[in-house]
């Protein structure tokens, strides 16, 4: 399935166009860094010059105001957090640009219970990036039993699943991932 996040029936030749897959549990509410910097953007050394797509970054800019200090443009896309007017502009700067420089996808995966929407994520990361660009991938690993759990009043979901085990998924999609400690590196 494709996902489509236009306002109007009208599709505009500008934008991206996403797969999609039914979650569950929205996720929304593990939009949680309001001030803390996620620490995938301590992990990664971003060059200047370049655009970051943080995919799934959720409702707060603090990450785009500690990038932007780096010179790196940082757009953020989150289907839950962010409003698709937001999302298909978004997806029409990171178009114009031929894709994005690198795309961070940090605490995503884990929040998401069923394996086809977190390969729909790791493809629709894929089809963001610049042929030559870099994906990174981190995760909160919960207990690291692999055993999820939902909580269907807060509606959210947690894997609890090791960073290595997101490899085969990602695997997929990617040819050539590398994990190097809790960072998972992506190339085409």
């Amino acid at each position: 399935m494709i996902l489509r996040i236009y306002e109007s029936d009208e599709k505009d030749s500008d934008e991206l166009e996403l797969n999609d897959a039914e979650q569950k549990m929205d996720s929304k509410i593990t939009s949680i860094n309001s001030s803390k910097l996620p620490a995938i953007f301590k992990l990664v050394k971003f060059q200047p010059g370049t655009i970051n797509l943080d995919f799934g970054g959720g409702k707060f800019d603090n990450v785009t105001e500690y990038l932007a200090q780096q010179d790196v443009t940082n757009l953020v896309y989150d289907k839950f957090n962010r409003s698709a007017s937001h999302n298909n502009d978004v997806l029409r700067q990171v178009k114009s640009n031929g894709g994005a420089d690198t795309v961070t996808c940090s605490n995503v995966l884990n929040v998401i219970a069923e394996p086809d929407a977190r390969l729909a994520v790791i493809k629709n990361c894929l089809r963001c990036l610049k042929p030559s660009g870099t994906c990174y991938f981190t995760v909160y690993e919960g207990n690291g039993s692999g055993e999820g759990n939902s909580d269907p009043n807060r509606k959210s979901h947690q894997t609890n699943m090791k960073i290595a085990d997101y490899i085969p998924e990602i695997e997929q999609v990617f040819s050539r991932v590398t994990k190097k400690g809790k960072l998972i590196v992506c190339k085409k």
